[in-house]
């Protein structure tokens, strides 16, 4: 019995060690990222809504948002005296597109068990996120990447990181179509 106890403790000690090893943390990871950006696009599209990921790049984490409508950036005539506005509500967002954004939607919490909140495992972390209409990857910070209820979405590189292990999960903007991608894929200009 002693000998059962003390492979057993060494087993539960060593699986979580040999998953970060072999990547299946980041694989696990990058996996889950593409189909929650599968079922957004399809959400999108079925609820007539414009909805988001929220990619935490400090927290390691990931959610869906959705906005109960259609949502746009409208343009502003007085763009100097919108963006102190936008600077004074936002004092915590530095990107002014983001700032406008922030301004002008109405995303909530999206409550759906399918698309809920989650945490990388183990040691997984996001790389630099590229996004369609960003000229600079994200960093840190929250990404945004948005469905639009006209079956469209935002292009988007998504680096899931476990030690040298990378996949890139890429989000196709007309069909949905998120593949998992191993290695860094650089986004076309």
């Amino acid at each position: 019995m002693v000998v059962i106890a003390v492979v057993a403790v060494i087993s539960a000690a060593a699986v979580p060690a040999l998953r970060g090893i072999t990547g299946a943390n980041a694989r696990q990871a990058a996996g889950e990222v593409a189909g929650t950006l599968r079922y957004l696009f399809d959400t999108a599209a079925l609820r007539h809504a414009t909805c988001r990921l929220a990619i935490d790049l400090d927290g390691h984490a990931f959610w869906a948002e959705c906005a109960p409508r259609a949502v746009t950036l409208a343009k502003q005539d007085q763009p100097s005296r919108v963006a102190r506005e936008l600077e004074e509500r936002f004092p915590d967002e530095r990107d002014a597109d983001r700032r406008r954004l922030m301004a002008q939607t109405h995303f909530g919490a999206f409550e759906d068990r399918l698309a809920a909140r989650r945490v990388l495992p183990g040691s997984t972390s996001f790389g630099p996120v590229r996004v369609e209409g960003r000229s600079q990857p994200i960093e840190e910070g929250i990404a945004y990447v948005h469905f639009f209820p006209g079956g469209q979405a935002q292009r988007a590189f998504i680096p899931v990181v476990d030690g040298d292990l990378i996949f890139t999960v890429v989000l196709e903007p007309f069909t949905g179509r998120a593949r998992v991608v191993a290695g860094t894929v650089e986004a076309d200009r």
